[in-house]
Order: structure tokens, then C-alpha cells, then sequence
């Protein structure tokens, strides 16, 4: 097929339509239940992305093909011989001055390839040249990774993610990685991009120390702010930057408390008072003046922020309250005791943005508030130490402050699947619904029935009739109105901080029978994905070169 008739709208050259197979099965699909559709969705995603996997192929042949392409005309031009000292030393020269010597034969095979895909995808030449990487990752970098992309376990989007995040490992670690993370992955369910983040920094953390110290230098060296016109809008300015994540989380969380200091009345979006609330950092400001009626009726030198706090314990209007310019921003960091205390450099986790390295945790620990976690807190086991206490508070509806923080510690986001929402500033839902005529009833307000939901899934999970439930402390299961079952967490705070699991006997029998579980899914999706790519091999993949690497039997679990 020519691009020229891929670009074609259908139909033949007398005008009368023609109905390509695909459409075809569009009309089936109309006469479909609504549980039929959902395993369409999931069939033309797992399509999706194995068509991903041989475009990126494609894009690094084509690749390869330019360049040496490249070679051969530089060659045909010029033998590479200087004619004279002085030759080498002006060639020398041009090099150092950020000139390109090449330049004047054409361009390299990497801005043809540019050219080409940017061309066939209708892209700019960044996104063309990411989508290089990623093709360059497939093939050499990350294969076994890479084969989760050919089967359809993961898609395009958090396969550039893994190649983002291990673009700075060193060569004698890079196949590790790469085995690990795929392992990882094979074992779990499908899980949401800040969770999949999460699991391919820890396992470049516990395996190339020096790629994390590489990362942190890079991002320090790579903080910048640009403002510049608006190139669509008239009137407006865009701005962009990028800083450290501990720099981030802290601005973000300012221009929050300043945006939420006005009145309930005040006329602006959140949106619209975060922007203001820039607007005066940088006009030297400590608070945002309020523009609701009564504050825009005062005197310019009278005019001043105030708290959301807007009435009295009398039901009036109560006064206005500043909001000090040395309030502190709350920004929540998860680590373990041993890495505060330098023992060793296990990362932290930055609500919101994901990882960070142990220095940055440390540093962001000399002026910080300390919450110990206690693993047992909410634990009506009979063996827990605290066992009546946790019996008491299960029966009340708001869960204690040491439970609320062992709960959002446990997880990463919102635990609902695919949701990426920060957990610290997200619901506590009650998995079974806390009876208030009768708690002895159930929906216990224990750690086993709570988990973080953002405001939007907590109301879609309450009133669209989704269920969810736990069949073990880690898991969480929710079940569509269509009857078709997700993992929410299948990669968690549990599993990067191993200390809030509380402590078992070795031989305790519910440890048994979970581990029994857990154990037996791993095996069954590891049969399922090795069948499948011995029944389905990539197209292209013909030659042993340009296969995969087979996937070893010692892959670790």
C-alpha cells in the first residue's frame, strides 16, 4: 500500500464508498453489550500498542539505513585524509567552536531520519527525534522491556517513560535493569503512569547508585524559568521552566495557600488566584489581596489576605485574618529512618512527583516535621500489641491521625486504576461503607478497609456503582459496573518501603496462603505472556539479530 492511498478517503474513483474490513467490524461492534465493548477497548489497546512496537522498529532501520547512507556519500566526497597539519588543526578548531565540520556535506543520518518520520506521522522534529530514542531503546537498551511493548502489556507512552527514566545507566548495568524491569512488570497487573514511574526509578536506584547521582546533577544543571509570548493568544505570556521536584512540590503548595487565602466570595477560579498569586511573588508580595465585594470596597491601604475562614462562631461574618508571608508550605516526603539517618541511600518518595534520592531527602529533612509510622496502627489482630485500642477506634467513623498517614504512605496515587492524583491530598474511603447505626455491623475503620480515593473516583465508586474490596493488605480490586475486574495498585508505597508491612510470624498461615496466591498469579502470568510471544512473534523479527533476547529462566521475581 502507497501512502498515497493510505491518505486517500475511501471510496473508489467513481465516488461510490467502499467498506474496508475495518469498518465492517465497526458496524458488529454497534450491536455489542456495553461488557463486550470494554474487552474491545482492551483488545484494540493491546492492537495499539504492538503495531507501536514495529513503527519504532521500522523508525530505527530506517535509521540505520540513512546513516549509513551518510557514510558512504561522506566517503564518495572526501577520504578523510588531511592534506596538511594546519588541515587538522582548522578541522580541530571548527570542532571546538560548536561547529559541525560535517556540516557542509548534507545532512547526518540522524536529520534525515528526523525528516522522514516527521514527514509520515505529521510531528515536529522533537517529538520525531524522541520517538528516534525510543526505537534506538527497543532494539539495543531495553528488548525485554521492549517485548512487553510487542505482547501489548504496556504502550508506547510509559515504554518512553522506561526509556526516559534509564536513559543516564551506564552499559554494565543497563541489562539488568532491563531484565528487572521486565520481570516487574510481567508479575503485575496493568498500573498508571506515576505508578510505573515509580517502579522503574527503583529499580534503577537499587541497581546503578551512579545513574541516580547522574540523574540528580542533571537536574540541577537543567533548572531554568523562559517566559515568552503566547504565539496562539494576543495579550498573554507563557511560561515555562523546569526545577528540582522538592523545588517544585514546595512552589506549587505556596501558590496554593495563597490561592486558597481569599474569601469563599472571591470572583476568580482557583486557576485564575494561583496565576495572581505568582503575580505577586514576583511583585515582591506576601499575600493575595481578595476581590470579593466586601474587600474590593475597602481602601486600597486598608486591603489585605485572609484565610478562607469567613464566619464567626455566631454565624457572622468574621474578620479577616492575614496570612503571614512565613507561613510554611506542607509538602509530603515518605523515607525510611535508616536513609534520614544515613545509613543508607534507600530514595524517598515526594508526594506528587515521584522519587527522589536519599542526599535530597536528607537535606529536605534539617527543617522538616517527623511523623513515625507505625505499621501495627489500626491493626485489630488479635496479636497486635495494640490490639483493644484498634478495636475502639475502628468503631468510630474518622480514622486517627496515625492511621490517615499509614494509609497514604501505603500508596503512591489515588489507588483507583489508572488514576495519578497525589495521595496526601486525596479521600479516605471506607472500601465497605462504615454502617453509622451500628459500626459493629461493618465498615470498620481499619487500615485493611481504608484507601486513598480522589474526590472524583470517591464519587464515582459511591454513586456509579463500582465495588472494590482487599483481598490482602496490599491489594486493591475494583469491579466495573460490566462486571470486569482492575488492579489499582499493583505497584505501591508497600513495595518501596517493605517497613510499613506489619510483622508476621514466618509460619503465620494468612502469610502462607497470600504469599500461596501471589506466587501462583506470577506463575500464570508468566506462562501467558511466553505463549503469547511464541504464538505471535513481531513482524520484522525474522532474523536472530534482530530478535529479542530470550527471556532467561533465573528472571528474578
Amino acid at each position: 500500500m502507497s501512502l498515497e492511498n493510505h491518505s486517500r478517503p475511501v471510496g473508489d474513483t467513481a465516488g461510490t464508498p467502499v467498506s474496508p474490513p475495518v469498518l465492517a467490524r465497526v458496524a458488529e461492534d454497534e450491536a455489542l453489550s456495553k461488557t463486550d465493548l470494554v474487552e474491545v477497548i482492551a483488545h484494540c489497546a493491546s492492537t495499539v500498542s504492538t503495531a507501536q512496537f514495529r513503527m519504532l522498529q521500522a523508525i530505527s532501520l530506517i535509521h540505520e539505513e540513512n546513516e549509513e547512507d551518510y557514510g558512504a556519500e561522506l566517503g564518495e566526497l572526501t577520504s578523510g585524509e588531511a592534506g596538511s597539519a594546519d588541515a587538522v588543526d582548522e578541522f580541530a578548531l571548527r570542532g571546538r567552536a560548536g561547529e559541525n565540520p560535517r556540516a557542509q556535506y548534507g545532512p547526518t543520518g540522524l536529520e534525515r531520519t528526523i525528516a522522514d518520520v516527521g514527514a509520515v506521522l505529521t510531528v515536529p522534529p522533537g517529538r520525531a527525534r524522541e520517538l528516534i530514542i525510543d526505537a534506538h531503546a527497543l532494539r539495543y537498551r531495553l528488548p525485554y522491556t521492549s517485548s512487553l511493548l510487542a505482547s501489548g502489556r504496556i504502550d508506547l507512552q510509559r515504554f518512553h517513560i522506561a526509556v526516559a527514566r534509564t536513559s543516564l545507566c551506564g552499559p554494565e548495568t543497563i541489562d539488568e535493569v532491563d531484565a528487572l524491569l521486565a520481570a516487574a512488570l510481567s508479575a503485575r497487573d496493568h498500573m498508571s503512569t506515576t505508578r510505573f514511574a515509580a517502579l522503574v526509578d527503583s529499580i534503577v536506584a537499587r541497581v546503578d547508585v551512579e545513574a541516580v547521582k547522574r540523574r540528580r546533577a542533571r537536574v540541577d544543571a537543567d533548572r531554568n524559568v523562559e517566559v515568552r509570548p503566547d504565539r496562539f493568544t494576543p495579550g498573554q505570556s507563557r511560561l515555562t521552566g523546569t526545577v528540582p521536584a522538592a523545588s517544585g512540590a514546595l512552589i506549587n503548595q505556596r501558590l496554593n495557600m495563597l490561592a486558597g487565602s481569599v474569601h469563599d466570595a472571591d470572583p476568580r477560579t482557583r486557576a485564575q488566584r494561583r496565576a495572581d498569586a505568582l503575580t505577586a511573588f514576583a511583585d515582591g508580595q506576601t499575600t493575595l489581596d481578595c476581590r470579593c465585594e466586601a474587600c474590593v470596597g475597602r481602601e486600597e491601604g486598608d486591603r489585605e489576605a485572609v484565610r478562607p475562614e469567613t464566619t464567626g462562631p455566631d454565624g457572622t461574618a468574621a474578620a479577616p485574618t492575614p496570612l503571614h508571608g512565613g507561613s510554611r508550605a506542607i509538602i509530603h516526603v515518605v523515607a525510611n529512618q535508616s536513609t534520614l539517618d544515613g545509613d543508607d541511600d534507600t530514595p524517598g518518595y515526594l508526594d506528587g512527583y515521584g522519587i527522589i534520592d536519599a542526599d535530597t531527602v536528607r537535606e529536605l529533612a534539617v527543617d522538616a516535621h517527623f511523623d513515625h509510622l507505625d505499621s501495627s496502627a489500626g491493626d485489630v489482630d488479635p496479636g497486635s500489641p495494640d490490639h483493644e485500642a484498634a478495636a475502639r477506634a475502628a468503631l468510630r467513623y474518622v480514622p486517627s491521625k496515625k492511621l490517615l498517614a499509614l494509609v497514604r504512605s501505603g500508596e503512591l496515587c489515588c489507588t483507583f486504576p489508572g488514576c495519578t492524583n497525589p495521595v496526601w491530598t486525596a479521600d479516605v474511603d471506607h472500601g465497605e461503607p462504615f454502617n453509622h447505626r451500628n459500626p459493629h455491623d461493618g465498615g470498620a475503620t481499619t487500615r485493611r478497609n481504608l484507601k486513598p480515593l480522589c474526590r472524583f473516583h470517591h464519587r464515582i465508586k459511591t454513586f456509579g456503582r463500582w465495588r472494590d474490596y482487599r483481598p490482602d493488605l496490599k491489594t486493591a480490586l475494583f469491579v466495573s459496573p460490566t462486571g470486569h475486574t482492575f488492579v489499582g495498585n499493583s505497584f505501591s508505597g508497600l513495595d518501596l518501603f517493605r517497613g510499613l508491612i506489619p510483622d508476621k510470624p514466618p509460619g503465620h498461615p494468612a502469610r502462607r496462603a497470600i504469599d500461596s496466591i501471589h506466587d501462583t498469579r506470577r506463575a500464570q502470568v508468566m506462562r501467558v505472556v511466553e505463549k503469547w510471544n511464541s504464538e505471535n512473534p513481531p513482524a520484522l523479527l525474522s532474523t536472530p539479530e534482530l530478535s529479542p533476547r530470550p527471556i532467561p529462566a533465573d528472571w528474578p521475581e
